[in-house]
């Protein structure tokens, strides 16, 4: 009997799922976020995704500094007047090439997505020496590579400075990977992709003075996605 009860569990009708949720970390060639994506299936295997994603977004040339006389001082980036950050929202079709035949087992597929990009920069704040080294006292101000120079500078602020001036840039974004699904449970996913994306923008956005001239309009970047979630069934 016991025989027959196990093989009738693994005749029964698997669920068909018709929505899933997933959220999870971003890391990329050049800083790191989170994404969250909802997902509606259209067919066996075929999913319509809605995204959304917030990353930082470093220069490809940026290089840190130090004040050579306070070991304790942090740490910033010479030439650096802007941090950007990306605010994605997307549009995309994932595809599940080979299911997840049985718990435990690995799903492998792909997806794209392409949507709105919303570029943030945030104006960096420094704490700037005064009079000279050795320092009698600090000052919080925005960095200017025409007033401020190494010696003047004793690190950088505190992160939430410069949070009140953020300036928005509008562009667009496409986004192409590969999906590996895993996990213990059908309706469980745990996902892993690696793929690529591009941002691009009508002008070039500040990061670096204009003085350096490294300024871009496109970011091209490679990245892994490593999200966790759910599928549902929704009459």
């Amino acid at each position: 009997m016991a025989a027959q009860d196990g093989s009738a569990s693994d005749d029964a009708p698997k669920t068909v799922f018709t929505h899933r949720y997933e959220a999870g970390l971003t890391l990329h060639t050049r800083g790191m976020g989170g994404i969250l994506e909802r997902g509606k299936y259209r067919g066996v295997g075929k999913v319509s995704t809605w995204s959304l994603e917030l990353a930082s977004m470093k220069h490809a040339k940026e290089v840190r500094s130090y004040n050579p006389v306070y070991e304790q001082a942090k740490s910033y980036v010479f030439g650096k007047v802007n941090s950007l950050y990306m605010l994605r929202l997307g549009w995309g079709k994932r595809t599940v090439a080979t299911p997840k035949l049985r718990n435990g087992g690995v799903a492998v597929g792909w997806h794209f997505a392409f949507g709105g990009a919303l570029g943030l920069t945030k104006p960096i704040y420094l704490e700037i020496g005064y009079p000279n080294i050795p320092y009698t006292y600090l000052l919080t101000e925005r960095y200017d590579p025409e007033e401020h120079g190494t010696d003047d500078i004793y690190g950088r602020a505190g992160m939430l400075n410069g949070i009140l001036e953020l300036t928005p840039h509008i562009g667009g974004f496409v986004r192409a990977a590969a999906d590996f699904e895993y996990g213990g449970e059908r309706e469980v996913l745990r996902t892993l992709s690696i793929g690529a994306q591009l941002d691009a923008f009508p002008s070039r956005i500040t990061i670096m003075a204009d003085e350096f001239n490294q300024n871009d309009r496109f970011y091209l970047t490679l990245f892994v996605h490593w999200t966790v979630g759910r599928q549902k069934f929704k009459t």
